[in-house]
């Protein structure tokens, strides 16, 4: 699933995001794909919702993967002493074709 992210992560918005991520990670298998390339700002609360949002997603055997091609945002979810280890792509993944029946 494709959630895109746009604007500011914050204090204020952090709450509405958390409960709309923790009602898709609610499911089993979820294969999430954040998108935080039009994401202007991001504090902590921006950094612990995508941390619930993973920790809920691989707890259930799913996985998550952000989108992000912004230096100042970069910085901050591999800042070293943070140590979030988030898989994060530049760009949207190439779909895989589905395999032919054998």
């Amino acid at each position: 699933m494709l959630v895109l992210l746009s604007g500011e992560i914050d204090i204020l918005t952090a709450p509405d995001i958390s409960d709309r991520l923790d009602r898709i990670t609610y499911t089993g298998d979820a294969d999430l794909l954040i998108d935080l390339r039009a994401v202007e700002f991001m504090d902590g609360s921006g950094v612990r919702l995508l941390v619930r949002a993973r920790s809920r997603t691989v707890r259930r055997g799913g996985r998550l993967r952000l989108i992000c091609t912004g230096a100042t945002l970069l910085r901050l979810l591999n800042h070293p002493q943070l140590n979030l280890k988030f898989d994060i792509l530049g760009d949207l993944p190439v779909p895989v074709p589905p395999e032919a029946p054998a």
